[in-house]
């Protein structure tokens, strides 16, 4: 199902439906693990994200103890999926870069670069899917959750809990954008880009209430998030560079490449600063006041 809110029942029950099924999706992926494939695995990872987006959303709404509980959960159970998800990124971002940049090096320099990384991120990918006890314990997990959480008891009306969590999460964003104006420290673009992951999932899922302006807002959010991305995952390839130098003959050309990498991250900074100066100019009580009034006309009108 398309992970959007619905105008056929209630806000409470449509986002309680999206978490169930990024739980269920995310389920039936690892049911599948004698023959998974890693673009099913990220998949799920990403299912899960989205659920634990939703449970954000409905935070207030529900008992301290019971958001505890399947937020903890749903973090552990997501982190178990984050090594194959590096490793498909590594051959897929990397790939992708010597494209880009293919006449910087020689085709015999990517292609043993991109060997050594591919034997790397092997190893990683074959630890996880031997642990077979851990993927079932996870699919019981899920199984589990998926019995508790349409059990779950809402407190009056969701609204105050979502404006809240979109508040919150529209803040943290704008104050990493003013911080990472003025440092080139990794861990802040990193965090940065969470938090603007974070706040995409949440306004998506109200994407067809979003009035024409907030979509248009939103687009350029996304453009932000991807430009992060890119600069994590380029980070990710120099961290795995350094655990596979030692069989890369040519270091001369991987010094080259490290300084290609370095001027890539240095331009993707220069970018996000830009689009963050730029959107974060909407305080996050106006976006939430306009959001607000946008989503709940989209319901009355149904």
């Amino acid at each position: 199902m398309p992970y959007t809110v619905s105008k056929s029942e209630p806000i409470e029950s449509s986002l309680k439906t999206i978490l169930v099924s990024g739980i269920k999706d995310a389920a039936n992926v690892l049911s599948l693990s004698q023959g998974l494939h890693r673009e099913q695995f990220k998949q799920a990872r990403k299912s899960l994200k989205k659920a634990r987006a939703v449970l954000y959303l409905l935070r207030d709404s529900i008992s301290e103890s019971k958001f505890s509980e399947e937020e903890k959960n749903l973090r552990k159970l997501s982190r178990t999926f984050r090594d194959v998800r590096d490793a498909h990124i590594t051959e897929e971002v990397f790939m992708a870069f010597s494209k880009t940049h293919q006449k910087e090096l020689s085709q015999e320099d990517w292609a043993e670069i991109m060997q050594a990384l591919v034997a790397e991120s092997k190893k990683t990918v074959e630890t996880v899917f031997q642990e077979e006890k851990k993927l079932k314990e996870a699919i019981a997990l899920l199984q589990a959750a998926m019995e508790r959480i349409p059990e779950i008891k809402i407190k009056g009306s969701p609204w105050d809990s979502i404006e809240e969590c979109l508040r919150s999460t529209f803040l943290e964003c704008f104050e990493y954008s003013e911080a990472c104006r003025d440092t080139h420290e990794e861990e802040y673009f990193v965090a940065w880009r969470k938090a603007v992951k974070f706040l995409r999932l949440e306004i998506d899922f109200f994407i067809e209430a979003l009035s024409p302006e907030i979509k248009k807002w939103n687009q350029e959010l996304h453009v932000l998030s991807d430009t992060l991305g890119e600069y994590q995952d380029l980070t990710l390839i120099e961290d795995q560079i350094q655990d596979c130098e030692e069989s890369i003959k040519n270091k001369k050309a991987l010094n080259k490449l490290g300084k290609l990498i370095h001027e890539r991250k240095k331009n993707l900074r220069k970018i996000a600063r830009k689009i963050g100066s730029e959107i974060f100019t909407y305080k996050p009580k106006a976006f939430v006041k306009d959001f607000s009034h946008s989503t709940k006309s989209w319901f009355k009108a149904a």
